[in-house]
């Protein structure tokens, strides 16, 4: 199983730019361990988390480190044209030489006002057509595509990746899981995916996939050489970022506006519930942590583990995961 992080580039301590570079830091630092991914989200009009440049993130993510690999957890793709991502992801592709993990989700509203007339029914119809247009602008020399959404005349795009670009697909609409697991693409599971579903996902990609498919987990991690300590420092982490996560829209009225028009309100209160993401939560001592990655192993039977780091403090993050490379990932 691969190690690594998920992060949304949160803004702890409200300073915009500390918080990319500090998230950019940890990412680098991983690198130095010798962890083998770093997940990156894409959120807008949010006042806690600045990852609403994902592509620019993860250009300079990859730039500046040497060998992890950097996803996109997730582009949001009915906001984007499949032009302009295939040629992004392209050039990441190269740039990186072969680092970069193509993540993409629907996105639970409507985040622009696009002509195609998003709204939270048509985004997953979106989204599956312009991640199949992305694989073969990317895949094949010249493409032409006639759609529900996109119209795709003889294009070709350039550059090339140098390889496979592995997908990885955010969701949990059966349909959606079974085109992707039908077209070929990976699985990225959220921070509170419990144990029934996940194999009723593996199920499901057993059952269309045309291969082995990867199965990424992401889970919220706080370890500490005291188990009273780290369970504290736990339950703050994860009481700030959902509470910072469910208020957004309180001190941004574009936020506020856009949720009225959709699902999201819904779905931030199920994918951000504090209980949810405790209970599912790595915490502890090594000790504890061993046993209950073990247990997930089992259990959820992941290729990777995406840990979330909910500590405001970047020494802190670092000694996390200090602790979580020499001391828990020899153990596993």
């Amino acid at each position: 199983m691969q190690s690594g992080i998920f992060t949304l580039i949160e803004n702890w301590n409200n300073n915009e730019a500390e918080s990319i570079l500090n998230a950019l830091e940890i990412i680098k630092y991983c690198d130095t361990l010798g962890l083998d991914e770093a997940w990156i989200g894409e959120h807008h009009f949010n006042n806690f988390t600045l990852c609403s440049a994902i592509t620019t993130l993860i250009s300079a993510a990859l730039a500046q480190t040497q060998n992890i690999k950097i996803g996109s957890a997730a582009i949001l793709l009915p906001h984007y044209h499949p032009i302009q991502i295939a040629e992004e992801i392209a050039t990441l592709d190269l740039l990186s030489k072969g680092r970069f993990l193509f993540g993409f989700a629907r996105g639970a509203f409507p985040i622009f006002n696009i002509e195609r007339g998003n709204n939270p029914e048509s985004n997953r119809e979106i989204m599956l057509e312009n991640a199949e247009i992305v694989h073969q602008l990317l895949f094949k020399e010249q493409v032409n595509f006639s759609g529900n959404y996109f119209e795709i005349n003889n294009v070709s795009i350039r550059p090339h990746p140098h390889g496979l670009i592995p997908f990885y697909v955010a969701s949990n609409n059966d349909e959606t899981l079974q085109k992707a697991a039908t077209l070929g693409y990976n699985f990225l599971g959220s921070l509170t995916l419990q144990e029934n579903r996940a194999q009723q996902i593996h199920q499901i990609f057993k059952n269309n996939h045309p291969k082995k498919y990867k199965f990424t987990l992401t889970r919220a991690f706080c370890v500490d050489e005291n188990r009273e300590v780290a369970e504290e420092k736990a339950q703050m982490g994860v009481d700030i970022f959902t509470q910072c996560m469910l208020k957004a829209n309180e001190s941004n009225p574009t936020f506020e506006s856009i949720i009225k028009t959709s699902d999201y309100e819904d779905f931030r209160a199920e994918f951000f519930n504090k209980d949810k993401i405790l209970k599912t939560m790595i915490v502890g001592t090594p000790s504890d942590c061993i046993e209950q990655i073990l247990e997930i192993k089992k259990q959820f039977m992941p290729d990777s583990l995406a840990l979330k780091l909910l500590s405001p403090s970047l020494e802190d993050s670092k000694n996390i995961l200090k602790i979580y490379k020499e001391t828990i990932l020899p153990n596993l």
